[in-house]
């Protein structure tokens, strides 16, 4: 269960952890793998992001949001193939709707209409072709302030990322509000779902910017 912190102690919180974060960065420590997000498209919210592996291997982007959630953005479904080759991909990005905060103040008609959120945990966009206990996630979306950073998280790993496995190990996931812990917690909650040792994953993050232009 996450805690609430009220309105403007929330915000302090998170410019305070913001000036000390990079912007971009690598994760994991020991292992052979160097990935890396090359760049995000500057649409708000990111529509696709090329990103490089040095060695093949199985990849997941995740879009998270310190003390708010983490939506699993790549692969799109279970019938989509995560294993990239070495090299540079292009990789499609949905941010579900619901995530993507309306200006209220100026557009008040704008705001979306969205249950409150009460525990964090890795969801999906939602599409249709995501069977019934997938798509029964879809109420826990709600929209991520303007004040809350967003980063996407790339992971990769030789051993397989499963879809399922991804989304079954992570719902209920606490997201810290804190951004170094909250990335590196979504990132563990990955790693757990290899099913061997020794386990070996790396990860790259890089911040990018959710509001849609008015």
């Amino acid at each position: 269960m996450r805690i609430m912190v009220a309105g403007t102690l929330a915000a302090s919180i998170g410019a305070l952890a913001c000036a000390g974060m990079p912007s971009a960065g690598a994760l994991g420590e020991g292992s052979a793998l160097h990935p890396r997000i090359v760049s995000a498209d500057t649409s708000r919210p990111p529509k696709n992001a090329l990103v490089e592996l040095d060695q093949p291997g199985y990849a997941v982007v995740v879009l998270v949001a310190p003390g708010h959630s983490a939506t699993l953005l790549y692969p799109a479904d279970s019938a989509t193939d995560n294993r990239l080759s070495a090299g540079a991909h292009h990789l499609t990005l949905q941010v579900p709707d619901l995530l993507v905060q309306f200006d209220s103040v100026r557009n008040p008609d704008r705001a979306p209409r969205v249950r409150r959120q009460q525990d964090s945990s890795i969801l999906n966009p939602g599409r249709q072709r995501y069977d019934t206990s997938t798509r029964s996630r879809q109420g826990r979306l709600s929209a991520i302030t303007p004040s809350t950073p967003t980063y996407l998280l790339l992971v990769t790993s030789p051993s397989p990322l499963v879809y399922r496995r991804i989304l079954d190990k992570t719902a209920g996931v606490s997201i810290p509000m804190v951004e170094t812990e909250a990335l590196n917690a979504v990132a563990k909650a990955i790693k757990s779902t290899i099913p061997n040792e020794p386990r070996e994953w790396a990860g790259y993050y890089q911040r990018v910017e959710l509001r849609k232009r008015n």
